[in-house]
């Protein structure tokens, strides 16, 4: 069987479980995994036949997708930031949208200054020239702090997560990604670990934030495949994250350090509201590339 075909017997027997769009993008991956090419090998090559034992690669991959289990998790495998990640049930699998976060982070880093560092004559170095400090909240695979750590190699990286399972992928990530950052387990709920003793430059937190009673509108390869620990809250206190991680920021921030958040973009303007109560200022809201509200940027001043 030709490649081209093969692609076709995945996109039909895909159908029934993805749009057209998405079923002709997990055909390509499958195919690009198995036969180890690169998407310009794929297209010059659509003639060329599949060996037996890529046929039966091929077809297993297959038969675990159309149950609704994501790719990634399939091929233990994705990709954020331009860095290769493991990943597995444990973890969330990384979102665009959150790639968009890191990117906003980087791009504030690289033109501000904080005022608490330096001393001499003349402005203070932007943030990538100092010895930044960190810290993520919630970080499941590590993506965030990874990706933080490679493109800020003198920043000092911290990232806390309630999961040991997550954590061991996400320590894993950072030995292959060759970055160094210091995972913490710890419940950001009722914290008790080394995260209290110290301040920081920048905090991020990407945390559970579906309600319970959003699970309806979500795809069968998210609501049974990833962990719900990292998905939801309760419909009754769905900033539940948002107010506990903003009341630690208050404490740990440095002086004129900086709050990112990913949110729910049905609660872009309470967000907001909660956090002018507890006196942050230049609150930003971003919507991320399909035009959501996603993102969240504030600074707090001593």
């Amino acid at each position: 069987m030709t490649i081209e075909a093969q692609e076709k017997k995945i996109i039909e027997q895909l159908l029934p479980l993805y749009a057209m769009e998405e079923a002709r993008s997990l055909a390509c991956w499958v195919i690009m995994d198995v036969c180890r090419m690169n998407r310009s090998q794929l297209l010059i090559h659509k003639q060329s036949a599949l060996s037996a034992e890529e046929v039966v690669c091929v077809d297993h991959i297959l038969s675990e997708l159309k149950t609704g289990k994501p790719i990634q998790y399939i091929l233990s495998v994705t990709e954020f930031y331009g860095l290769k990640l493991h990943v597995d049930s444990s973890v969330l699998i990384p979102r665009p949208e959150t790639e968009e976060l890191v990117a906003w982070i980087l791009s504030i880093t690289k033109s501000v200054s904080l005022g608490s560092y330096g001393s001499g004559v003349g402005a203070p170095p932007p943030l990538e020239k100092t010895r930044v400090r960190l810290l993520d909240i919630g970080t499941g695979s590590g993506c965030i702090p990874i990706a933080l750590k490679k493109n800020l190699p003198n920043a000092s990286v911290f990232a806390v997560d309630i999961s040991a399972s997550a954590l061991m992928i996400a320590r894993e990530n950072a030995i292959c990604n060759e970055v160094e950052v210091q995972f913490i387990q710890d419940d950001i709920l009722n914290p008790c670990s080394e995260i209290l003793d110290q301040r920081y430059d920048v905090i991020v937190s990407n945390p559970p934030y579906v309600r319970l009673s959003e699970k309806s509108d979500m795809h069968v390869n998210v609501l049974d495949y990833e962990p719900h620990l990292a998905l939801f809250v309760p419909d009754n206190n769905a900033l539940l994250f948002y107010d506990q991680i903003a009341d630690f920021a208050l404490v740990h921030l440095n002086d004129q350090g900086f709050l990112f958040f990913e949110i729910n973009e049905r609660f872009g303007q309470q967000t907001i509201d909660l956090l002018v109560r507890k006196g942050f200022q230049e609150i930003e809201l971003r919507k991320d590339i399909r035009g959501k509200d996603r993102m969240l940027k504030a600074t707090y001043s001593r």
